[in-house]
């Protein structure tokens, strides 16, 4: 669990939703806010991480796909971090 506060609550709690694909050197993990219901995803690599806004649409989608085609969308969704 990433040990820095949700941007939106940050005195709540957070769920953790699934593990999501590594892309770009990434490792990607999509967290809920409790307080608030907004979807986070968490992205780090090489020590430095940080939390990225997914919208309800994105976080779907990241909890419906699977495989090759989960792998694909998360390349999309995380073009701008490479």
């Amino acid at each position: 669990m990433p040990n820095q506060p949700l941007p939106c609550c940050p005195a709540a709690a957070h769920q953790h939703l699934a593990d999501l694909p590594h892309v770009y050197q990434f490792d990607f993990d999509l967290y809920q806010c409790k307080e608030c219901s907004k979807y986070w995803v968490y992205a780090w690599r090489a020590g430095i991480g940080g939390w990225e806004p997914a919208t309800s649409q994105d976080a779907g989608k990241m909890l419906a796909l699977e495989g090759e085609q989960l792998r694909v969308f998360m390349k999309e969704w995380a073009q701008s971090f490479d």
